[in-house]
């Protein structure tokens, strides 16, 4: 379990460094972090536990994806394709791995929390930085902030990102 997790830490550190460095990321590694999360899932809990959460997950995301691609189309009057020109392969598929590994609340909080948290870290960087660039590293971005929350998940507070319970505790309070 421990290595399984170690090769997900390094993975994750593997798409950060290759976004921030050229915007693209080997599509090979998503496919890889999403076996490495079914597996390490699969320790934990049983097939019928998972596919209903991973279900919820992607048609969270296919419906956020769905929205977005709307809102474009209706502002520029045309069919817009979001991962032609606004959002990438690469953010895509990683947002796809994390369905598997985590809870429902847990991707939701996540999904949210890391999309607030990249744009002021990537605000803050082109405000002090030389180094201009519009695009923000999303994917990469994620990947780094998912190497605190799961780091800190798996080595230090172990609140279980495969379980919501730590959350609605903190939610209903």
């Amino acid at each position: 379990m421990l290595l399984i997790k170690i090769a997900i830490l390094l993975v994750l550190l593997i798409v950060f460094i290759q976004d921030l460095a050229s915007r693209a990321v080997y599509w090979l590694l998503f496919p890889v972090l999403a076996a490495l999360f079914v597996t390490l899932r699969f320790h934990q809990d049983h097939f019928s536990a998972i596919w209903p959460v991973v279900s919820i997950n992607i048609a969270f995301l296919l419906l956020q994806l769905l929205i977005i691609s709307l809102y474009f189309s209706i502002k520029q009057r045309r069919w817009t394709n979001i991962s032609l020109q606004l959002l990438g392969w690469g953010d895509i598929l990683f947002l796809i791995s994390l369905t598997f590994y985590l809870s429902t609340l847990n991707y939701l909080f996540f999904y949210i929390s890391s999309l607030i948290l990249s744009l002021i870290i990537w605000g803050l960087w082109q405000l002090f930085s030389s180094y201009k660039n519009i695009q923000l590293p999303l994917a990469g971005m994620q990947a780094f902030l998912l190497i605190g929350f799961l780091g800190s998940d798996w080595f230090i507070a172990h609140f279980k990102a495969t379980d919501d319970y730590w959350l609605l505790k903190h939610l209903v309070k």
